[in-house]
């Protein structure tokens, strides 16, 4: 087996640190979420570190000390407990205090789903690179661990830290996601209810106005909140997926299905079907439908 990981030390009185550099498999480029670069860094000095143009995304959270991070030109004061999730196309910099310097522990990585879950990421953060996690040491140590992968160099460490990898982001992209929530007073789970029950019916969305006594703005800021969609978002695929169980599991003709779906028309229902399987109801049925032999 191939050494693919690279281990490096540095201490030239600017920083002290512990990286591995790795380079992925083929298999690994294509399926997985793969590390680039992970290590953990001790600054012994100011010093700053400017980069741009790079295939990469970084995750760095400080473990101690103070700094200052730059990205396209917006500048965040980070301390011990900050987190930066960063699109490294972009221009970026990071320097260390010198009354506090920082520690941090870092993982470049990168993948064919990383855009969409940093893309996620941004919505959930209003659009903001930086977070404070409530569970200071669950990062680093998720960095630790995929040090340790690096460092074995078993046949299994892209699996391993690939699983990792999702397990990161997904927590990101949960504690923004909970730092970003409104309390609104709209209960979002009521909403939901009201939308599954009552899909069937064009005045759905504005019964449940009526019902809750909010807005649709209001209602719809509280569910993308909770959900990440709107209300009008989720009752549409709330149809779509009851069209799908007419069809696969009743022998309804398609006319019915599109009301009883709350489609409206057949010529909706067509149109939907088109879009997002690629094909007739008639074929998805054909396909699907479990009393057909």
């Amino acid at each position: 087996m191939s050494d693919s990981s690279t281990k490096y030390f540095s201490q030239d009185g600017v920083t002290k640190s512990t990286r591995y550099i790795h380079t992925p498999s083929e298999m690994a480029a294509n399926n997985f979420l793969y590390v680039q670069e992970v290590g953990i860094l001790k600054s012994l000095r100011v010093h700053r570190s400017i980069r741009e143009n790079v295939d990469s995304y970084l995750f760095m959270c400080i473990t101690s000390g103070e700094g200052l991070v730059v990205i396209e030109g917006k500048e965040y004061k980070a301390k011990a407990g900050d987190s930066f999730l960063i699109d490294c196309m972009k221009h970026y910099e990071h320097e260390s205090s010198e009354e506090k310097p920082w520690e941090l522990a870092w993982v470049h990585f990168n993948g064919k789903s990383v855009r969409a879950l940093y893309d996620l990421f941004l919505k959930y953060n209003n659009s903001e690179n930086k977070f404070t996690s409530e569970d200071a040491d669950g990062y680093p140590e998720m960095i630790e661990y995929l040090m340790g992968i690096q460092n074995n160099g078993e046949a299994l460490a892209e699996i391993y830290a690939n699983e990792m990898l999702v397990e990161m982001m997904t927590s990101i992209i949960e504690d923004v996601k909970e730092l970003g929530e409104v309390e609104t007073g709209v209960d979002v789970s009521e909403v939901r209810t009201l939308i599954n029950d009552g899909y069937a019916a064009d005045s759905v969305l504005e019964d449940i106005v009526k019902k809750t006594g909010f807005d649709i703005e209001e209602i719809d800021k509280a569910f993308k909140a909770s959900y990440g969609i709107t209300t009008e978002e989720y009752l549409a695929i709330r149809r779509f997926n009851v069209a799908k169980e007419l069809l696969r599991f009743t022998v309804k003709p398609i006319d019915k299905i599109a009301v009883e779906s709350g489609m409206g028309s057949v010529n909706n229902l067509i149109k939907v079907f088109a879009e997002n399987e690629g094909c007739t109801p008639e074929v998805y049925r054909s396909k699907w439908a479990q009393w057909i032999r």
